[in-house]
């Protein structure tokens, strides 16, 4: 029996131009695909929710969407991969999405450039895609209109949790597609269909918040301050803007709950959290990620102003009312070096909130 941890994938023989044509050009596919009344359409948060979850659940960089119609891919969601696709949304050249509909079942790629017959897709070379999922959007009736896909740019070994989660987001999408067009062929019905995509919209609203925010504080969590640090770090390339990250860490925690217990430990994490939220811009991230330790993203921020706002979230804390005894932070205080990693950016910060703890605690050193 397989691992849910590894799957083996099945040698994939890829379908024929011809096959590929013919299945594009399907009259009653594409009476299925009109149906929906999708193609064209703006970007819509209840598909854009769903691309969201597949690459934070799935840890891959991108997912998306797509719509096969005759003779191009059309785009409903996209998340992760920027300008162009976010703009234009269509493709016209052969795709993996296109090699998909010619089958039921899911079409899974490790890695692109050393699958024969796949390596030669023009988004291999144009767009750097190495490993893909599709999973087919199907019909009720059976047509294959488009598929949910998600993609990495390096090698990945997708495991059958990745394509369980993917699958489920694909009946997902259908669900939506489905009420979309229930909605536009029965008007009687419009009170209870809008109620129930209300209700799908606030199941995965409530899934994606499950998966970014920390329960005990209500900040964003540890997998959520990465993905914000690595979509401002993209950011940063594009606009050459300066970026600084503050880590911080409660000074002698442990004692906090030896002595007083750990719910009065819980309280104290809520109320660090929500001080540093409001020493915070809208803009900035805050985020618990260890025990008694949290970050701060600060765009658009250099190192002078990062430590400035670093010595306010200090005092804010020094200065608090604590029911029990006084409890202060040490804040490590870091600002990007060029083309900088994340991983090297967070070491540098971490340091240096250890330093200010072997200096004293209760203070901020700079990196």
């Amino acid at each position: 029996m397989i691992g849910r941890d590894r799957m083996r994938k099945p040698i994939q023989t890829p379908p024929s131009d011809a096959l590929i044509r013919s299945t594009m050009g399907d009259p009653k596919r594409l009476d299925a695909l009109r149906r929906t009344a999708l193609l064209d359409t703006q970007p819509e948060e209840c598909f854009d929710r769903l691309t969201r979850l597949a690459a934070k659940l799935t840890e891959v960089p991108a997912s998306f969407v797509t719509l096969v119609d005759h003779n191009r891919d059309f785009y409903k969601s996209t998340y992760g991969f920027g300008e162009p696709m976010a703009s234009v949304r269509e493709l016209k050249e052969r795709s993996f999405c296109q090699y998909s509909i010619t089958q039921e079942r899911p079409l899974v790629l490790n890695d692109a450039t050393q699958e024969p017959g796949f390596c030669d897709v023009p988004t291999v070379h144009s767009m750097g895609v190495r490993a893909y999922v599709g999973i087919p959007l199907v019909t009720q009736d059976g047509q294959i209109i488009g598929s949910f896909c998600a993609v990495d740019f390096k090698p990945k070994q997708w495991t059958q949790r990745d394509i369980d989660i993917l699958s489920d987001l694909a009946r997902s999408t259908m669900r939506e597609i489905d009420l979309r067009r229930l909605i536009q062929e029965s008007v009687s019905t419009n009170a209870r269909l809008v109620e129930e995509m209300k209700k799908v919209n606030e199941l995965n609203y409530q899934l994606e918040v499950l998966t970014t925010t920390d329960a005990l504080t209500g900040v964003k969590n540890r997998r959520a301050f990465e993905d914000g640090l690595a979509q401002e770090l993209a950011l940063v390339e594009r606009r050459s803007t300066p970026l600084s990250l503050l880590v911080v860490d409660v000074d002698h925690f442990k004692t906090v709950n030896d002595t007083h217990g750990h719910a009065a430990g819980d309280a104290v994490l809520q109320t660090i959290a929500a001080l540093l939220t409001k020493g915070a811009r809208s803009i900035d991230t805050v985020a618990r990620i260890g025990g008694e330790e949290f970050a701060v993203i600060l765009p658009s921020t250099d190192g002078a102003s990062a430590r400035v706002v670093a010595q306010r979230m200090r005092e804010a804390v020094e200065q608090e009312p604590w029911p029990t005894a006084p409890v202060t932070i040490s804040i490590g205080v870091a600002t990007l070096l060029g083309l900088e990693k994340a991983s090297s950016l967070f070491m540098r910060a971490d340091n240096a909130m250890y330093q200010a703890k072997k200096t004293g605690r209760n203070r901020v050193v700079q990196a």
